[in-house]
């Protein structure tokens, strides 16, 4: 059985800059938390900024792997707000890893990078980003972050 190839179109570009990480060990594994102190939310269908301490709790697995569980506020250029949530994954090289846990400046261009948001929006304008799926590519350079968010159609 044949199936049909996803298509999507862009919904807005995510741009997040992040304090220092907080990085701690639990009997689950090793977590972290990285806060969103600067953000840029724009494209043709939406833009904002994130306006809450937002930002993304991981888990560094044992394989490598980094889940992310991203939660934070937007508010839209006409003052609405909206709740995004998202989980993801990071696949990187081993030094890669290291250096981000540690919270050095790194590049992760070449890495794995996928999140899939969901928002929760008031009736209006913005509330078709609760009425599809989103998917999102992601680089992480520096302290921070660059999601490119589509619409799944």
């Amino acid at each position: 059985m044949a199936h049909e190839a996803l298509a999507s179109r862009p919904a807005f570009k995510l741009e997040l800059t992040y304090e220092k990480p907080i990085v701690f060990d639990t009997m689950a594994g090793q977590r972290g938390f990285f806060r969103v102190v600067e953000s840029k939310a724009g494209g043709e269908r939406f833009s904002g900024k994130v306006i809450d301490d937002g930002g993304d709790w991981i888990v560094f697995r044992p394989d490598g792997v980094i889940e992310t569980d991203s939660r934070m506020m937007l508010q839209a250029a006409d003052g609405a707000l909206v709740y995004m949530r998202s989980r993801g994954v990071i696949r990187a090289k081993p030094e890669q890893l290291a250096d981000f846990k540690a919270g050095k400046a790194i590049d992760l261009s070449g890495a794995y990078y996928r999140v899939a948001p969901y928002f929760d929006a008031p009736v209006g304008a913005h509330d078709w980003l609760t009425k599809s799926l989103f998917v999102a590519t992601g680089t992480f350079s520096g302290r921070g972050s660059v999601l490119d968010i589509h619409e799944i159609l």
